[in-house]
């Protein structure tokens, strides 16, 4: 099919870049003749690492302060919560498998692994949005009838900060190697 005398065939076919984002790519694990290159183990070694940085901040939360109870009366806190205590210690089994898949990532650069890496951050986020964040930021009346009741209020210390920031790295970890380990698409032909 030949172009119209009047039409420019330079912007049909140029040999420029087509303006995409273009992130290093390592070769998949489904091929494996790929060279494996310096730039690819680096990348494979930065994501491991900020998962275990993900899955070590979610361990570390679970043994600090959630948030602190504190009376309308007294600027001291009246009782403390525990970040893993309070919903049964259920982000430390997701952390030890994102400890797993981080591996995974640094030895193999799977694919598998790195939707591992961002549902088990998913997962954390969620246990954090639904079941910490609304705790931490509670008031309402504590106390017993023979002791009496006084108003309080919750307010949110350093674990539920770590917890949120360990799940948010897992999540960036995994999307990002999951970008970075997409198929590259063939050059299109005109």
């Amino acid at each position: 099919m030949n172009a119209p005398p009047e039409a420019n065939s330079e912007y049909s076919r140029g040999s420029g870049a087509s303006g995409r984002l273009l992130l290093p790519r390592w070769p998949s694990s489904e091929t494996p003749t790929a060279p494996d290159s310096e730039a690819s183990r680096t990348a494979r070694l930065a994501l491991a690492l900020g998962a275990l940085l993900g899955a070590l901040l979610v361990i570390v939360a679970q043994f600090t302060a959630l948030y602190h109870l504190h009376s309308a009366t007294s600027s001291a806190a009246i009782k403390t919560v525990g970040t893993g205590g309070n919903h049964a210690w259920a982000p430390i089994p997701l952390a030890l498998a994102a400890i797993v898949l981080a591996y995974a990532v640094y030895r193999t650069g799977s694919r598998v692994a790195l939707v591992g890496l961002l549902a088990l951050g998913v997962a954390t986020l969620l246990i954090v949005l639904i079941g910490d964040l609304p705790d931490a930021h509670s008031s309402g009346l504590v106390g017993s009838s023979a002791s009496g009741y006084v108003q309080a209020t919750s307010s949110p210390s350093a674990g539920l900060y770590m917890e949120t920031l360990g799940a948010i790295i897992l999540i960036v970890a995994g999307g990002i190697g999951l970008l970075m380990s997409a198929p590259q698409s063939a050059p299109r032909q005109s």
